[in-house]
């Protein structure tokens, strides 16, 4: 059994035999996934690797990618890239106009590719888009999306009936909430220490891209689960359903 008296109170602790039991791989085949870079090293007690939540969530990950057709040469790829900083686009080996579609636009787009994905803000309130953010003139009749999910959030926000109004208000507040963010990354550059390593400046510079849109964007879920007064992330979902449900009677 895991050295977890209570796993509500204490880390999960694993050695490798009950790692693999765990997600039901032979020893040998974690041993392999660390060889090749997939699965970081255990903590060391003594002469025990000790493994942890990360190390199972890591695994489970590599499963249901394989499940999905991804080879483990492919996922190596898919991880670094991830760890590295990379945003979907540049995880896929996509260029930037090959995000330009109409599901979710990149950078740039055309007016009438945004019209058709957001027909009740452009044109007609094409200028309140682009001073929320979420679009940027960058050429004629071409527009930047720095964003390409938030702009998803918009039209899918609209076509569920949402006023327009109410979207670019909240559209307006999540770039005021960036902007603070940014201003704190460069306070926070701005004293870093003088004898930093360059290679762990280096190091940051690649990851902290990646890192902060995805720390940032889960922060804003868990906390937005708090505040539906759910303690458990997974549930805040069940809960804005029954938020959203529309009284028939």
């Amino acid at each position: 059994m895991p050295e977890t008296a209570s796993r509500d109170s204490q880390p999960l602790e694993l050695t490798v035999d009950e790692l693999a039991r765990e997600v039901r791989l032979p020893v040998r085949t974690v041993r392999e996934y660390q060889t090749m870079g997939l699965l970081s090293p255990p903590a060391r007690r003594g002469r025990i690797g000790i493994y942890g939540a990360t190390h199972l969530a890591r695994l489970r990950l590599i499963a249901r990618l394989q499940a999905r057709g991804y080879s483990l040469a492919g996922i190596g790829d898919l991880l670094g890239a991830w760890r590295n900083g990379a945003d979907l686009g540049e995880v896929l080996g996509l260029a930037p106009d090959e995000l330009v579609h109409i599901d979710e636009p990149g950078a740039p787009a055309t007016t009438d590719q945004l019209a058709s994905l957001v027909p009740s803000l452009v044109p007609t309130r094409l200028d309140d888009l682009v001073a929320s953010g979420v679009i940027e003139p960058c050429g004629p009749d071409r527009f930047c999306v720095p964003s390409p999910s938030l702009l998803a959030l918009t039209a899918d926000a609209l076509d569920a009936g949402f006023d327009a109004d109410h979207v670019l208000a909240l559209l307006h507040a999540i770039g005021r909430a960036a902007s603070s963010v940014a201003d704190a990354v460069l306070d926070t550059l701005a004293e870093r220490p003088a004898s930093t390593n360059p290679d762990r400046l280096a190091a940051l510079a690649t990851r902290g891209r990646g890192l902060l849109a995805h720390g940032t964007g889960r922060l804003t879920i868990h906390t937005l689960g708090r505040r539906l007064g759910v303690t458990d992330d997974a549930s805040a979902a069940n809960v804005l359903q029954t938020l959203l449900e529309v009284d028939d009677r």
